[in-house]
């Protein structure tokens, strides 16, 4: 039996308290016992005694970083977590690392963020590099007062809006397995985020789109990730960013058959068989 974190913060813990539940039922029938931890808890010093592994279902790069130093591995790892959480940071290694399409991105410190700025990037999307669940995020051309007040302390990256089909697709990755995806379509504005009120179903992909997410999966040690794509005016995936602590309610709506989280402690057990 192996004994493990499962690391959320206060908030998300609250919010996701089947898939907790889930998580434990599904890690005793294979051999893990989770215990949960609240991020705002642990983070200024690990408790004792330590676990075999922790599952990190916060957004915290730090707090990976410390677990890492403790020789307690993470999941997802600490620079999967770094690279993932920053959208600019993302876009970057992907361009140096692979030769994925991905939109042209430029990114800003808040303080650069001004009328005169925005009036140079018409018909374009700025983001925070943090945001999460398609917040944060809007056209350049809504107000200003509505873009300061949602991107508020953060730093920020804008691209050209893509004039495709107004559709994304997600793609759920184990370590170097696609486990399957889904497509997103927006149903009011250009946002198509599920959480938001996008529609979603499931999504076949093409051998030319699995060979774009190989690519992608050969440059990163992924735990489970989601990978989002754009599809353009040309029906071509764009790549656009990867969520790492990535919600699984889309995929089981449109796959219910996957045992997402069995594939998941598969991989994890393997590694930590692989280290011992």
């Amino acid at each position: 039996m192996f004994n493990a974190w499962l690391i959320y913060d206060k908030e998300g813990a609250k919010k996701n308290k089947d898939y907790i539940a889930h998580h434990k039922e599904v890690g005793e029938k294979m051999g893990i016992h989770f215990e949960l931890k609240m991020r705002e808890e642990i983070f200024s010093k690990l408790p004792a005694p330590k676990p075999d592994f922790a599952i990190v279902r916060t957004i915290c790069p730090e707090l990976s970083k410390k677990l890492e130093a403790a020789k307690i591995p993470a999941f997802n790892t600490a620079f999967v977590s770094e690279i993932c959480n920053d959208k600019g940071k993302t876009i970057d290694y992907i361009q140096k690392k692979t030769k994925v399409p991905v939109i042209p991105t430029e990114r800003f410190k808040r303080e650069k963020l001004s009328k005169d700025l925005l009036i140079r990037y018409p018909d374009s999307v700025i983001k925070t590099v943090d945001g999460h669940g398609g917040k944060q995020v809007f056209l350049t051309s809504e107000k200003f007062s509505v873009i300061c007040a949602g991107i508020g302390s953060s730093d920020f990256v804008i691209q050209p809006f893509v004039r495709g089909v107004g559709k994304d697709v997600r793609v759920y990755v184990v370590g170097q397995t696609i486990v399957g995806a889904v497509e997103r379509t927006a149903t009011e504005g250009f946002r198509s985020n599920f959480s938001l009120g996008g529609t979603v179903k499931n999504y076949l992909l093409s051998e030319e789109e699995k060979a774009l997410i190989e690519e992608i999966c050969s440059v990163f040690s992924f735990g489970l990730v989601g990978i989002d794509f754009i599809i353009n005016e040309k029906g071509k995936f764009v790549f656009n960013e990867i969520e790492d602590v990535v919600g699984a309610r889309m995929l089981y709506q449109c796959q219910p058959e996957i045992s997402l989280l069995e594939q998941y402690f598969s991989f994890i057990l393997d590694k930590m068989l692989q280290n011992n």
